[in-house]
């Protein structure tokens, strides 16, 4: 019986933290990825941070680590947990809105779990 809420693979993020780091445009990003049930192999995947930003009178959506940083920036490989932190900077005078984690499979691309969360 899975609990609610839980995927197939049981993948979960806990103590997800993003804070201000530095300039007011730098952002830390922590959590706790998981994997519950049975945990025959590793998880292979990367983590997106989504970061929804107000900039000059226009709502948009930034994508970290960017396309550009190459296939192994934010990758993750883990059976049982793994610590994942990071950076981003979003363009000065921005108001970060809320953001999304994304941990995706790979290869293959397809989201397992995501987390939104809304600042304001």
């Amino acid at each position: 019986i899975m609990s609610s809420g839980a995927t197939p693979e049981g993948l979960g993020i806990a103590n997800l933290k993003v804070e201000q780091d530095g300039q007011a445009n730098e952002f830390r990003y922590r959590m706790l990825l998981t994997q519950g049930g049975q945990r025959k192999q590793d998880f292979k995947g990367k983590v997106q941070i989504h970061a929804r930003i107000a900039h000059l009178g226009a709502v948009s959506t930034l994508a970290f680590p960017e396309a550009t940083s190459g296939e192994s920036a934010g990758a993750v490989e883990f059976r049982f947990y793994q610590k994942v932190d990071g950076r981003f900077r979003i363009p000065e005078g921005a108001i970060l809105k809320g953001y999304e984690v994304r941990v995706i499979a790979l290869p293959g691309g397809q989201v397992k779990l995501s987390r939104s969360v809304n600042l304001q």
